[in-house]
């Protein structure tokens, strides 16, 4: 996706939600692009393919700091930079980070500074073979439930529009997706040609990875049969009878 069509898809997916919020100074959509711009300069060539940094500070003037640094604001920000990452199809490695600092001139100073942290200490390494074992979440805090719980964003989405179940959607974020027949699904296809559980997407270095899950018939992207594959904007998959588009939300 060009710099123009992103920040075309920056205007029409958060301007809105700025203008509404905010009075004039510096324009809180300038923050997206500006970190658009920054992710793109920044990015540098790797093995696999583009790989971009992966903390990010913005520093504004006292006045717009005041105004704009609030959780609502970077919980905006971060999908953004999560949604550019997929569109871009590059990958990032390690969490993301964003933070907002204070400089002391007035209203419309804006700088963008990133850089690539190291990755968090890795967790046990787990069992390379797919599991097909379906565990419903369920929490288990209940009352004390603590407020400040992660926030889940919604970066992505399947959509039916063949087959069956043409016109069923899921959002899909951070969490792993199943995809088949089974009542325990995310998404849960009709499709009798759908295995019980058929695929299921994970979250990888910020972007989504469509794995088959031992189905019968196999999983196809864009008519190639695969057992693994990175998912781009516009990729289309089939499962059984049923063609899924994925896209950027």
């Amino acid at each position: 996706m060009g710099m123009a069509k992103w920040e075309s898809f920056l205007e029409d997916h958060i301007e809105g939600f700025f203008n509404r919020r905010f009075s004039s100074h510096l324009e809180p959509v300038e923050l997206g692009k500006a970190l658009s711009r920054e992710l793109v300069r920044r990015r540098k060539k790797a093995a696999e393919g583009h790989v971009v940094p992966n903390a990010y500070t913005l520093e504004l003037g006292a006045e717009d700091y005041e105004r704009l640094c609030c959780q609502r604001v970077l919980d905006e920000l971060h999908a953004a930079v999560e949604r550019q990452v997929i569109a871009e199809e590059c990958f990032m490695d390690g969490e993301l980070s964003l933070e907002m600092k204070k400089q002391r001139s007035g209203k419309g100073v804006l700088e963008v500074h990133s850089s690539y942290q190291d990755e968090a200490p890795e967790e046990e390494a787990a069992d390379d073979a797919p599991s097909h074992t379906i565990v419903l979440e369920r929490s288990n805090l209940g009352i004390h439930q603590p407020l400040n719980l992660p926030r889940e964003y919604e970066l992505a989405s399947l959509t039916a529009v063949n087959g069956v179940d043409k016109d069923s959607y899921l959002a899909i974020g951070e969490k792993q997706v199943y995809i088949g027949r089974l009542d325990k699904n995310d998404f849960i296809l009709m499709d009798p040609n759908a295995s019980r559980m058929h695929a299921y997407v994970t979250y990888e270095r910020h972007r989504h990875f469509l794995h088959d899950a031992e189905s019968t018939n196999g999983t196809f992207v864009n008519g190639k049969p695969v057992l693994h594959a990175c998912l781009s904007p516009g990729d289309e998959i089939q499962i059984g009878s049923t063609v899924l588009l994925y896209e950027v939300i």
